[in-house]
């Protein structure tokens, strides 16, 4: 919110959702932009569903919807003022390209745009959708997987277009032509999470005079200990984030270039990884107040002064209520065990679709490479991955879509 009425880029946000919030909220209000995520989510899936259903496609579509609001993260997200929806937004796009090679050019470009404003509101998606086109490059070598020359342009120009677009607004700003100004600091906390920073510091703390040397025997235990927490040692250091993120290049580059500390930290990512892929608990952050005296509620005062009372009243603020959170994780549990079950199913019955299939398999990729990217850039925590969640219903869902479908119907859209 504070981004959104300064637009100065942020050491640990991307400036795309801020724009987002600025520019269909005009400062005055927020509810536009959840509204506008939740008829993005919901065109999004009913366009899906067309590759897969014939009849009833809006009662289909609606039930669809209805099933991953109540059973899954989807509506947690969509109706959160954070960018982690577009995490699922990106996801859709990416499997809508794969799925629509014959649509025309028009469809192509909106797509495009969609890429360019998902791609905007994380760095997380930059390294995610670089990890998937290199896995489509392999594939496609490998004549397993063939895109047209359009589903190419329609990936990659967004992704270099935001790259550019990230780097040159930083270097308006004075922050360097680069991609984040703070990964040096976030990686850095994650190797104290992993539990590597404190054994390099014991090493090389006699012969450099890094500012954590000053506290390798107290370091946190977690990554928000380096970052959020009272007296944390971002806000301690003089220079705060620059000044940190430049002390912390020389420890990640050790990481990445000296073979002892490769192969530890190798195996920590992998653990890592494979963590983050089992973090499937619902309601993150939102177990918690944010009343008069929060972060959140500086800019409400100071920027949308005219939602304040509505914000302050909310069931997360008042400490006699609580928001159901318990519900909708069982609820959540027990989607995923059903999916899980019904797409196990329809691969060992041989009822997986080479459409289907080819869904099945963007979803997997997105998931791990999500895991991936936030296990060992940022930490595993649960809210960064169940934002992905919802696409394992859906496979689901799609998987009886599918089975209802007539021998000889079309797939895809009618123009």
């Amino acid at each position: 919110m504070e981004m959104a009425a300064s637009l100065e880029p942020s050491f640990h946000r991307s400036i795309g959702y801020p724009f987002l919030m600025r520019i269909t909220g005009f400062l005055t209000s927020n509810w536009p932009i959840i509204i506008i995520q939740g008829l993005a989510v919901s065109i999004l899936l009913y366009r899906v569903l067309a590759h897969f259903v014939e009849r009833n496609l809006k009662w289909v579509h609606f039930f669809t919807v209805v099933v991953l609001a109540f059973s899954t993260s989807m509506s947690w997200y969509a109706a959160q003022l954070m960018p982690d929806v577009f995490t699922l937004i990106l996801a859709l796009i990416f499997i809508l390209i794969v799925l629509e090679k014959g649509s025309r050019k028009s469809l192509f470009v909106v797509y495009g745009v969609g890429l360019f404003i998902a791609l905007t509101t994380h760095l997380s998606h930059i390294p995610i959708v670089i990890l998937l086109l290199g896995s489509f490059g392999i594939a496609h070598v490998l004549k397993r997987f063939q895109l047209a020359l359009n589903q190419w342009l329609t990936l990659i120009l967004p992704l270099v277009v935001v790259i550019v677009f990230t780097m040159s607004y930083n270097a308006v700003w004075g922050h360097g032509f680069r991609l984040s100004m703070a990964s040096n600091v976030f990686i850095t906390a994650n190797l104290g999470e992993m539990g590597l920073l404190k054994g390099y510091l014991d090493e090389q703390c006699a012969e450099k005079n890094y500012v954590l040397c000053e506290i390798k025997d107290q370091l946190p235990l977690e990554t928000g200990g380096y970052l959020w927490a009272k007296g944390n040692p971002v806000d301690a250091h003089p220079d705060g984030w620059a000044g940190m993120n430049e002390d912390c290049a020389p420890i990640v580059h050790d990481f990445l270039t000296k073979p002892k500390y490769l192969i530890q930290f190798v195996f920590a990512a992998t653990k890592s990884t494979l963590e983050q892929m089992f973090q499937i608990e619902l309601g993150s952050g939102l177990e918690y107040s944010y009343v008069d005296g929060s972060p959140p509620s500086w800019p409400m005062h100071s920027h949308f002064s005219l939602e304040l009372n509505e914000y302050l009243t909310s069931v997360q603020n008042k400490e006699s209520t609580t928001l159901p959170i318990s519900f909708f994780q069982w609820m959540n549990y027990l989607s995923l065990a059903l999916a899980f079950l019904i797409i196990g199913w329809a691969i060992l019955t041989n009822q997986m679709t080479p459409q289907l299939m080819l869904v099945l398999l963007v979803a997997f990729a997105f998931y791990f490479f999500n895991a991936a990217v936030t296990g060992i850039l940022a930490n595993v925590y649960e809210r960064l991955q169940c934002r992905l969640l919802p696409l394992i219903p859906l496979v689901a869902i799609l998987v009886f879509a599918q089975l209802k479908k007539l021998p000889g119907q079309n797939t895809g859209i009618a123009e």
